[in-house]
């Protein structure tokens, strides 16, 4: 696979990030010497896979970069949590994935803004009237088609 120059500097940028963060070696260590220990997860170009996309640990701060090109950027195109989710997997991975993505779409300003309710406007409340005495008012619920058992 060929990348393009900004996906190598993306992937530089996330190595370099990587290579900050200790538990992160530590785990790439653990992958080396005992695959068995660690179902889900392998190496690739000195990257951590699970289940085939690049393992990201939660706190580090190319996530943000990640949910704001994957939702924000004109290729993103606001589409809302559950495309940008869909985008986001396909080759990224980390514990809370689903919560943060729907937190960045959820403070979106431009989202917040410029999308509109696609459900009907609920109309004006009709209150019942109050009755003056007992039995009065009378209501049933006539319920059919109910199993014999």
């Amino acid at each position: 696979m060929i990348l393009s120059v900004p996906c190598l500097s993306f992937l530089k940028e996330l190595r370099s990030q990587l290579d900050v963060y200790a538990d992160y070696g530590q785990l790439r260590r653990d992958i080396l010497d005992d695959p068995t220990k660690h179902p889900g997860f392998s190496l690739a170009q000195n990257l951590i896979l699970h289940k085939g996309r690049i393992w990201v640990p939660r706190d580090l701060p190319i996530i943000a970069t990640l949910l704001q090109e994957y939702h924000a950027t004109p290729i993103g195109g606001h589409v809302g949590v559950t495309k940008t989710l869909a985008r986001l997997s396909e080759n990224f991975y980390w514990s809370g994935l689903r919560e943060d993505v729907t937190r960045f779409v959820a403070n979106c300003m431009e989202c917040q803004l410029i999308k509109y309710e696609s459900k009907k406007s609920t109309g004006l409340l009709c209150p019942l009237s109050v009755p003056y005495r007992p039995w009065e008012d009378l209501l049933l619920d006539l319920i059919v088609g109910l199993p014999a058992y």
